[in-house]
């Protein structure tokens, strides 16, 4: 209990820390004056439309990627151990994936490093997805911070796309190579085909541009005056900060990426005025899911994890 409640306090050590050097210069009254400019009948709908964007989608998700690769799992099925990872992310971000490993090695039998393979075959093709996403952005929006650095994206899709490749030329000739593609916990890579590829990036990237329309709204909230195409522009940046692990909620990393991505529409204390009332809807949203059942099945992972039970099951070479 100690130890996690020190990761806790740790991780939002970090993401105040941030604000904190984002916060320098601006006059605490002036940063409360901004935040009481908000137009509540705005922000907050798209702020309540961004959550259930959020957990609505991956939930479908999730029970897709299980189904696809494992065992028929339905969104129903799906929703308490999404509702526990989404609850876990505020208190112990790295427990929060393991809860939906177990919550599939439990009620479906899906071995732990398979599980966790499977995870980090949607989260390479979320990276392959915001990669591109960013690399479009680059090109079409010359007046974005992305059109700058465009080879970052593309960079980063590159070897993405070589991984998929890969997988999808089946069985390698290589001794090595073909001893990696056989593992068992592989399997989701292995059995992926462009099908698969299709649906689940199509959800995603549903996801993602429903997202930017209510992270457009939660701007317009504030009375910053953006165009729809800067939003996008700076979409993908968002997305990737909003989803390390560093912090709760990416509360830090995304006040930094909004207040240095829309610094030509308005000020400072404005941009970190939203970017914070953001992270605080955010929160004030996934909180409750630690109550009820999602939230004894939460404790119970976390539970687990301090304990080491979610780590000796990950059984090398399986």
């Amino acid at each position: 209990m100690r130890r996690r409640l020190l990761y806790t306090l740790g991780v939002y050590a970090i993401a105040f820390a941030i604000i904190g050097y984002l916060a320098r210069g601006i006059e605490p009254g002036q940063l409360l004056r901004n935040f009481s400019m908000a137009n509540l009948w705005v922000f907050v709908p798209a702020s309540a439309g961004s959550f259930a964007i959020w957990f609505g989608g991956e939930t479908l998700l999730f029970a897709c990627l299980f189904s696809y690769f494992h065992s028929r799992t339905s969104f129903r099925e799906m929703l308490p151990a999404n509702a526990a990872q989404y609850f876990l992310q505020l208190v112990n971000s790295a427990v929060a994936g393991a809860a939906l490993v177990m919550f599939m090695n439990r009620r479906k039998k899906v071995p732990w490093l398979a599980g966790g393979c499977t995870l980090i075959f949607q989260a390479v093709l979320d990276f392959q997805i915001m990669a591109a996403m960013a690399l479009v952005a680059a090109l079409l929006e010359p007046a974005s911070i992305l059109h700058r650095y465009w080879y970052i994206p593309a960079a980063v899709l590159a070897p993405l796309l070589l991984n998929t490749c890969f997988w999808m030329r089946g069985r390698p000739r290589s001794g090595l190579a073909r001893w990696f593609y056989e593992r068992p916990s592989m399997a989701s890579f292995r059995l992926a085909r462009p099908s698969h590829y299709a649906r689940l990036g199509g959800l995603r990237i549903s996801i993602f541009l429903a997202y930017g329309i209510a992270l457009y709204f939660q701007i317009r909230g504030f009375h910053i005056n953006v165009h729809p195409s800067q939003v996008f522009a700076v979409l993908p940046a968002v997305v990737f900060f909003d989803g390390l692990p560093f912090t709760p909620v990416g509360l830090g990393p995304v006040q930094a990426i909004i207040v240095t991505g829309f610094k030509a529409y308005a000020s400072p204390a404005r941009l970190l005025a939203m970017a914070l009332s953001m992270s605080f809807m955010t929160i004030a949203f996934q909180a409750p899911l630690g109550l009820g059942s999602a939230g004894a099945f939460a404790r119970e992972a976390a539970d687990a994890a301090t304990r080491g039970l979610l780590s000796d099951q990950w059984v090398p070479g399986s």
